[in-house]
């Protein structure tokens, strides 16, 4: 490279520079970004490739392997890994130019690399050795000139932003704030590296165009660099053959998935199963079945309304094949028909009524005649089947209007998916079940009121567009979209264990305060007991003796040394009133005065303050004349237990008259930490609450919200009059599909019987 190089002769800036620099990094960040682009891209293709072919492997039983949760995590940071990317070139770029000097040339700098990052490092290193190999007269050229531009001598070529090691490193920088396994980061870094080989030599003729044109070092040429158009006509052609290779590559695959799903349902075993599943799943037709014509619900024409059922024939109706299903669906996906929204709002119809009806004017406008077809019964279940599932959702969930609005557009695609797959109701780990798990999880008792609440709100909103414009018959989008509103929620799930964990601190403070409270106020009735005081005293002893012992009892415990020292001037002071003679009181009493002094200051009283209280003491001592109470006397003191004060809790009352069943406060009892109940709100709905913490003093259950916030502190006795009272739901089943499938079948029972 130094016979290119030569002797510079620059003494300042070429004229015109800033507009050249700028120029320059135009170029830079927009092809560059684009070259990133297709490495982000050729990783999608080749992540996508590996599922699809451990799924054909395993026979379609991969879901949740390691391969696909690495596309997954790939897939929601690819659009922040081009804005780094975007970002690291212009910050390149920024601090080349903060540090010129014209003066000096650029001192090397030495940096400490962190452990984590020196795989990434060495991977760096060795792919820009690979670069220099093959394009080292490009790019020698190309930083010589970028230095003449700024009056550089030539110990500065190797720091400028269009190095070899610079290109890497816009790629190890935009990786480094990103999670990702270093498989996945491998394998970017692979296809970086065959693109950038790609398109090295059509980089390095734009940026150096510019500089030619304006006359700096045009005697220095480059063999097979292209220009600037050849370079566009190049990349358009390439693009358009990897679109049609793309879109052909696509169609086949959905076609194949698509008659690889329609040839028989119930036959693959890509999804787990369990005969308890199978057994709810039957359970539920039986009593569908059962409950249908009792309803009226459609069981004469599913697809026709009431206003032709009298023009209805006497001969058999066809069923509807499903690919005429899906038709009549798809037609109702785009545009919800206000009536099922209205119903998911509190509509007296049923959502799978209204469902019916739906369909009935969505067959007419496609062409099918409704008097001439039906519903399959296996079809009309699953159709009522989800129309009760978001009916449940809608009454019993804490639902603000927008998010039912938002849910009612689940319907839909939730009934086409039933329609397809009706492993929907079979196996937990369908797709289509764990998103609405998420979807609900992040609107239920969501107001809004923060940033990040509203963020999510937005991210669910934005999830159900997708799935709604998406979906049509490929149930992996279900999947997708599961694991990136996931992903999304992994990020809030650190803020709201803030919020628990410091829920949990407050209620253990809050109890132990408590607890020291009512140590102090026993032991001041033991102290007391038989014995009438003067008001200053008693007023003393109730106020700020108890204070301090309350506060002994938390910092260092009843067996301290501090504890029995107060404990000892009670009992000093209560004796001198008792046995010393009147004119000796108020000596006696001046002589304890650096204890109480310490009594006084656990208050906040000091000084004068307390020098005053004590006087005041010693005054009314010396009129004081002994009263000892006959037992029968004495008022009983009943020390209660203690009460949580804040208004937004539920209060804890008096455990003899609740009712309750002794099964439900076992069960209670043996309730673990993180176990999910739903709790009336008082209006109509339930929101969803978590066992988060059990006192150990007072052995009460502390329960917090979805954002973790603190919502009920209660013993298990009032948890069990609650249940007793149907104001608590208790579920057997851990997540949202299978709690609110239960409900639909304790709704037919309850409808049957």
């Amino acid at each position: 490279m130094s016979d290119l190089l030569g002797n510079n002769n620059a003494t300042g800036p070429y004229p015109g520079h800033e507009a050249l620099y700028q120029k320059i990094l135009l170029i830079s960040r927009t092809h560059l970004s684009e070259i990133i682009t297709k490495a982000i891209v050729l990783t999608d293709k080749m992540l996508s490739e590996i599922c699809k072919q451990e799924l054909l492997d395993q026979d379609r039983s991969s879901i949740g392997s390691d391969n696909l949760e690495n596309y997954k995590l790939f897939k929601s940071a690819s659009n922040t890994l081009e804005i780094n990317f975007k970002y690291a070139i212009e910050q390149r770029f920024l601090e080349f130019k903060k540090q010129l000097n014209y003066k000096s040339t650029a001192t090397v700098k030495l940096q400490l690399i962190d452990m984590n990052d020196m795989e990434d490092v060495v991977i760096s290193e060795l792919i820009a050795e690979a670069i220099l190999r093959k394009f080292a007269t490009p790019i020698g050229i190309t930083n010589r000139r970028f230095c003449t531009l700024f009056g550089l001598q030539e110990p500065c070529l190797n720091k400028t932003p269009l190095t070899e090691k610079s290109l890497i490193d816009f790629l190890r920088v935009a990786l480094q704030e990103l999670e990702l396994p270093s498989k996945v980061c491998a394998l970017i870094y692979r296809n970086y590296e065959v693109v950038l080989f790609e398109y090295i030599n059509e980089f390095y003729a734009m940026v150096n165009e510019p500089m030619i044109a304006a006359g700096i070092l045009p005697h220095l040429q480059i063999q097979n660099l292209a220009s600037k158009a050849q370079f566009i006509q190049n990349q358009n052609r390439d693009e358009n053959a990897r679109t049609v290779n793309v879109d052909a590559t696509i169609s086949n695959n959905l076609q194949s998935e698509f008659q690889q799903n329609h040839k028989s349902t119930w036959s693959q075993a890509d999804l787990p199963t369990s005969k308890f599943d199978h057994a709810l799943f039957e359970e539920l037709c039986n009593y569908l079945h059962t409950w249908r014509p009792q309803n009226n619900q459609g069981s004469e024409a599913p697809v026709s309304n009431k206003s032709n059922q009298s023009s209805t024939p006497s001969r058999p109706r066809q069923a509807l094949a499903t690919h005429q299903m899906i038709s009549v669906l798809s037609a109702l996906q785009a545009a919800l028909p206000d009536r099922i929204a209205s119903s998911m709002q509190g509509g007296e119809t049923s959502i799978s009524k209204m469902m019916k009806f739906e369909m009935a004017n969505s067959a007419q406008k496609i062409g099918l005649p409704v008097d001439a077809y039906e519903i399959n019964r296996d079809d009309e279940d699953a159709v009522d089947l989800v129309g009760m599932l978001f009916d449940v959702l809608a009454s019993e969930r804490d639902f603000r209007d927008e998010a039912k609005v938002m849910m009612s557009r689940l319907v839909v695609p939730y009934t086409k998916a039933a329609v397809l797959d009706k492993r929907l109701f079979l196996t937990k780990a369908h797709p289509a079940r764990k998103l609405l798990n998420a979807l609900t999880e992040a609107v239920e008792g969501n107001k809004g009121d923060g940033p990040q609440d509203r963020e999510l709100l937005n991210k669910a909103e934005s999830t159900v567009d997708r799935l709604v414009a998406d979906f049509n018959e490929d149930i992996a989008i279900f999947e997708l979209l599961e694991q990136e509103m996931r992903t999304h929620m992994d990020q809030h799930k650190r803020r709201i264990d803030l919020a628990e964990k410091r829920a949990k601190e407050a209620q253990r403070g809050q109890e132990r305060l408590e607890n020291a409270r009512m140590l102090a106020a026993r032991e001041l009735e033991v102290q007391t007991q038989n014995i009438v005081l003067p008001p200053v005293i008693q007023d003393f002893f109730a106020r700020y003796w108890t204070h301090h012992l309350s506060m002994i009892s938390l910092r260092d415990g009843e067996d301290s040394l501090a504890w029995s020292s107060a404990i000892q001037l009670a009992q000093d002071i209560i004796k001198i009133l008792q046995s010393s003679p009147p004119e000796a009181r108020s000596e006696s009493l001046f002589l304890k005065r650096p204890m109480m002094e310490i009594v006084f200051s656990s208050s906040g009283v000091l000084s004068d303050a307390s020098r005053a209280i004590i006087q005041n003491i010693a005054e009314s001592a010396t009129k004081y004349q002994s009263i000892n109470l006959k037992q029968n006397d004495v008022d009983a003191v009943s020390i209660k237990q203690p009460i949580i004060s804040e208004s937004a809790l539920h209060l804890v009352f008096n455990k003899d008259a609740l009712d309750y069943e002794n099964n439900d406060v076992a069960y209670f009892k043996s309730l673990e930490i993180g176990a999910w109940l739903q709790l009336e709100d008082g209006k109509g709905s339930f929101t969803p609450i978590k066992l988060a913490w059990v006192s150990p003093i007072s052995s009460r259950l502390m329960f917090v919200n979805r954002r973790g916030v603190r919502v009920l502190v209660v013993s298990v006795e009032e948890l069990a009059q609650m249940k007793k009272q149907a104001k608590l739901i208790v579920h057997d089943k851990e997540n949202v599909f299978d709690q609110t499938l239960d409900r639909v079948l304790d709704r037919l029972k309850s409808d049957l019987a």
